[in-house]
């Protein structure tokens, strides 16, 4: 890579004392087309996808164009150990962003498993409370039916059917049936009177 280094080094000097923007873009574009190979040989070692290369690519041509503006070539420091020091930082900057969305995506799904484990309790809550309503609704409901229908609705209730509660209660089972309609009346009345 030195000696390819070496030979740029007067492009590089052509293009920093270059006045004209054009002549600017035609050198800095063979000072590319040189470095880009280097450049995808040392981030492909990263283990990276296209995509990425092309933005790691991308992000240090325009450091280097930058660079390039305002580099001393008269000091001993070579253009190749500057420009090693900025692979290095762009790869460092890579990987720190890759470990800032990492985390920041571990947290976003733990947040999301946090409130789908608060939603589920809610429900979990709010069906106990509306079942707790309906169980007082139904209980005060009851005060409007007879002795014999509330036993009925209590048997029911306690998943009975209609001619077992006949035997339990020594009576037909046709009594049983009408009790049951009759509650089942006197109850959507009472509910849909009070409760609305």
């Amino acid at each position: 890579m030195t000696y390819h280094f070496r030979q740029l080094e007067d492009i590089f000097k052509a293009f920093q004392y270059s006045q004209n923007t054009l002549e600017k873009e035609q050198l800095f574009a063979n000072i590319m087309n040189v470095i880009r190979p280097k450049l995808m040989m040392k981030f492909r070692s990263l283990g990276i996808y296209h995509q990425e290369l092309e933005d790691l690519i991308q992000d240090t041509s325009l450091k280097i164009y930058l660079a390039l503006h305002k580099f001393n070539f008269n000091t001993n420091v070579p253009f190749e150990h500057y420009l090693n020091r900025l692979v290095y930082s762009v790869k460092k900057d890579f990987w720190r962003k890759r470990y800032a969305f990492n985390q920041r995506q571990q947290l976003l799904i733990n947040e999301c498993v946090v409130e789908y484990r608060l939603n589920q309790m809610i429900k979990r809550t709010e069906a106990l409370y509306l079942t707790r309503l309906s169980k007082e609704d139904l209980i005060d409901s009851f005060k409007k039916l007879s002795m014999f229908e509330r036993e009925v609705a209590n048997l029911l209730l306690l998943d009975y059917s209609p001619s077992e509660i006949a035997k339990r209660l020594n009576v037909k089972d046709k009594v049983v049936y009408n009790s049951i309609q009759r509650c089942k009346i006197k109850m959507k009345q009472y509910l849909l009177k009070y409760k609305r």
